[in-house]
């Protein structure tokens, strides 16, 4: 980052908070600009002591003209976290009550099993290339979406050294919300790691990116994103559009709907299973994992008796299909 990147009256604070996102593993891009942007606003200001005061952060908070609602919160919620960062610093700035998120306008796609096959049977077609190993890292890339329900931010920022594939065991160091956690592999996802790590990174340091370029970097989220879009064409599933799609998130949908339906199909109590799932994916609370019964119930007819009869008023009393903005990519 550049020397004069920040050049207003919190400029020395903003860069030692940038620091050590990025020192936390942290991709702070898009949020830099946006803490930029807040320190330039509020040269207009009188600051003293590092402190943002209520005043500052109420006008700051104002909706900006043609302002979508996703782009608000994202600026004010970067802005939240650089002043509950200052007050821990000791300087006692106004943190602003975090704003509702609003629900997105987009229903998951869920795919079926036979979609699934398509999917990776294409992906194991993949031809050998002199320059890359992309054809062993692309499949199991989209397995990690699927098979283990990983976000793609979480699957592109797995280093080397995440992979533990004797227990068979993935570590997210920062999720969403930074939040860490475990994530076990099946036997099988388990073996084509080892046989991965043992071929593609043989000779590589430990915080090398475990998916990684020609270059040594990792993948950009819209790289894999545009590449799941070839897929979808190349094995006939049609993209319906931004909002119907399917969208490379919905294969994270998809593997938590697909466990509700096996577990529901094998009279397994949902349940007892539903604090395992949602620790499992990464979810904030159980409420969270909650919202997708209906979703699953939606999608496969036949599980709606099974759920109602299981879990009555706790399954009637959750919303329709909107989502909760927890999981988000």
């Amino acid at each position: 980052m550049d020397n004069n990147y920040f050049s207003g009256p919190f400029a020395p604070m903003c860069e030692l908070f940038v620091s050590q996102r990025r020192a936390a593993g942290v991709l702070y891009e898009s949020r830099a600009r946006v803490l930029r942007s807040f320190d330039n606003f509020c040269k207009d200001y009188q600051v003293e002591n590092y402190t943002i005061t209520e005043c500052i952060m109420m006008d700051y908070a104002a909706r900006r003209p043609n302002e979508a609602d996703n782009t608000r919160l994202e600026r004010l919620s970067t802005i939240r976290s650089f002043a509950q960062f200052l007050a821990n610093q000791g300087y006692p700035s106004y943190v602003m009550p975090e704003l509702p998120k609003r629900s997105s306008a987009h229903i998951p796609y869920i795919f079926t099993k036979d979609e699934i096959m398509k999917i990776f049977g294409h992906l194991g077609n993949m031809r050998p290339s002199n320059v890359s190993t992309a054809h062993i890292m692309f499949p199991l890339l989209f397995r990690a979406l699927y098979g283990c329900g990983l976000r793609i931010s979480e699957a592109t920022t797995l280093l080397k050294s995440d992979v533990d594939s004797e227990k068979g065991v993935l570590r997210i160091n920062h999720g969403k919300n930074d939040r860490e956690r475990i994530v076990p592999m099946s036997d099988t996802l388990t073996e084509q790691y080892r046989e991965f790590i043992s071929f593609a990174h043989s000779n590589t340091p430990d915080d090398m990116p475990l998916f990684y370029t020609k270059n040594n970097t990792r993948y950009a989220n819209g790289t894999i994103m545009a590449r799941f879009r070839s897929l979808l064409w190349d094995v006939g599933i049609p993209y319906r559009g931004k909002c119907e799609g399917p969208r490379l998130h919905d294969l994270r949908h998809t593997f938590i709907c697909h466990n509700i339906q096996q577990w529901a199909e094998a009279g397994i109590p949902i349940q007892s299973k539903l604090p395992v799932l949602s620790k499992y994916v990464g979810h904030s609370s159980v409420i969270a994992t909650q919202w997708y019964l209906r979703l699953t119930a939606e999608v496969f007819p036949h599980i709606r008796d099974i759920c109602e009869r299981e879990l009555g008023g706790m399954y009637t009393a959750i919303p329709g299909l909107k989502m909760d903005g927890d999981d988000d990519e």
